[in-house]
């Protein structure tokens, strides 16, 4: 079966844009558009549905996802920020996915617990939690680095 070549979809690109209020410059979205288009052609099924109305569902869900992606990677920035007021940042912060252990015991720490305090609430060891936040330092200093003066 022939597809329209990505090129007659730029419309649709530009109306999903519009509909997420997404603002100029588009190149990133549609360096990210052209790869969906391709992914859509791959899991395209003639039968449920038009391209252009699968092509778009896709892009949108996929737009959405960075949407959602950026606010979660801005709330740990911000938070961030407030305990570390001297810290810079790149423009793209990008975060490392964390498991559930490092992950609770980031926000625990982020909200002021103690390691006592964190190892009492978490059932586990002060020095499992030291540990911890020591692999954390590690895995997080490539994202966020002290300001030099």
């Amino acid at each position: 079966m022939h597809h329209p070549p990505f090129s007659s979809f730029h419309r649709l690109i530009y109306q999903a844009l519009h509909a997420l209020h997404l603002s100029p410059p588009y190149d990133d979205e549609f360096q990210e558009a052209y790869l969906i288009y391709h992914q859509a052609l791959e899991s395209y099924d003639p039968d449920k549905s038009k391209f252009s109305t699968y092509f778009y569902s896709k892009l949108t869900y996929h737009y959405l996802s960075v949407l959602r992606t950026n606010r979660e990677q801005q709330a740990m920035l911000a938070r961030i920020l407030i305990l570390q007021p001297s810290v810079h940042t790149d423009h793209y912060f990008i975060c490392p996915s964390l498991e559930e252990r490092p992950n609770r015991i980031l926000q625990l720490s982020i909200d002021g617990y103690s390691t006592e305090e964190i190892a009492s609430m978490l059932s586990l060891s002060k020095s499992t939690i030291l540990r911890e936040r020591k692999k954390l330092k590690r895995k997080l200093s490539f994202y966020v680095s002290p300001m030099k003066e």
